[in-house]
Parts: structure tokens; sequence; C-alpha cells
């Protein structure tokens, strides 16, 4: 699939709209701003965004990304915590959201999506000869991945939520209609996978960082189900 580039505008209702949805080409970079090839900031007028915003061009490392906006740019890859966008940088991933800092009632969103550059698993360590071993944990089991996509759907839909909270266990139980001790099994042999591959400490079952490790290691990877309806709708993937 064509990597593509989405235009969104969230306001302070919560209401999402589409401006722009096309293919990238590869290293043909796209201006998006008040006055970009894209316009970003321009419905609604927000004068807080930059007439020249944000550069972005899918080049064979991944997205490269030069920021000009006077406010900055929130970078939000997909499963991972959002961040500052330094003023030039490259990242490789799959589904990876910029927001335009403007007028604090809106939120402008610039998203980038290519399935080419989906994680992938580590490989096994060298001298290794089974690919599940003890330092290759298994792949999630399918109650496993339910239980934590339920726990943390905030922080996997897309666009973004902002801000996003992880469900309590209890209502990760309802949702899926079993008891609360079973769930959190499943999370604690989750989260012991993540210890696995990288995780490097021990805190609450609602703690998203084993979820941003799992994510960085290829164990969980976006899914048709973390879309808005919005984007359901245009045919995103």
């Amino acid at each position: 699939m064509t990597a593509r580039i989405r235009v969104l505008c969230r306001d302070q209702n919560g209401t999402l709209t589409l401006s722009a949805d096309q293919p990238l080409e590869p290293d043909q970079p796209v201006l998006l701003g008040r006055e970009g090839d894209l316009g970003v900031g321009i419905s609604p007028v927000d004068p807080k965004v930059s007439r020249q915003a944000v550069q972005v061009t899918r080049t064979d490392a991944g997205w490269r990304i030069v920021v000009t906006n006077r406010n900055g740019v929130i970078v939000h890859p997909w499963g991972q915590p959002p961040g500052m966008a330094e003023p030039e940088s490259v990242f490789s991933w799959p589904r990876l959201a910029l927001r335009v800092v403007g007028r604090p009632q809106l939120q402008h969103w610039i998203l980038l999506d290519d399935p080419a550059l989906q994680p992938r698993r580590p490989e096994p360590l060298p001298g290794t000869e089974l690919t599940e071993s003890a330092e290759q944990p298994r792949p999630l089991t399918v109650p496993q991945e339910l239980a934590v996509r339920a726990l943390f759907a905030e922080l996997l839909t897309w666009p973004p939520l902002v801000p996003a909270t992880p469900r309590q266990i209890k209502q990760v139980a309802s949702r899926l209609g079993v008891r609360t001790e079973s769930i959190q099994r499943r999370l604690e042999e989750v989260r012991k996978k993540a210890g696995m591959v990288g995780l490097s400490r021990t805190s609450l079952l609602t703690d998203p960082e084993y979820l941003y490790v799992l994510v960085r290691a290829g164990y969980l990877a976006p899914d048709e189900d973390d879309l808005h309806p919005i984007l359901t709708a245009a045919g995103a993937v």
C-alpha cells in the first residue's frame, strides 16, 4: 500500500473533520501550514499555526520531518508516548501523528500511514537455535492481546486522543465478560513478556510503559479497530 498523509482537526467539542487525504509519493516533500501544499490551521482559521508549519517526506529511512511551526509540533508515534519534535528528525514507524500546536481549543493533526514500516520482533540472540526461547518470549495470545488493547484503548486509538487514559482493570473485565482476576493474570503475563524484551521496571498493570516496550519490540501492531470512524469511512487501514 502507498504511504498516505491525512490532515484533520479536532475542535473543543471533540468533533473531528478530515480536510485532506492523499497518497504520499517517495522522496516528494509536502509542505503543510496555513500556506502550504496542504492546509493546516485554515478551517477553522488558526493564526497560531505558522504559514509554513512542517515539511514531511517519505524517504527510504522513514518519515523525514522538518518543523518550522513557531509553536512547535508534538510527535505521537502509534503505541508510544508523545514528545516535542526536533527541528529535523526521521521516524521509521507505521503510523505517525504530528500535532501542530496552535490555539489550545483546537488540535491540528497530520497522520502519516505506511504499513511497510511495521515494527518487527527482535531477532533471537546469537547462539540460540529456537525462535521461542527464554530470551525471546512467545507472541501474545489472543486473550492477552484483547486484554491489553481493551486496557489501553485510548492510547492506541487513531488519531490519538489527548489526553488519553487507561481503563480500570474492572472495566476491562466487564467489557470482555470475564473475571477481574483473569484479566490481572493475563496482564501480568504480558508484562512479564515485556520484561524479557526490555522493560526495566515493574509498576502498576495500568502503567503503559510495558505497552510501549511491546509495541517497539513488534509484539503489538496497528489494527483497523484502532481507527476513528471518520478514517474507516475514508478507507484507511
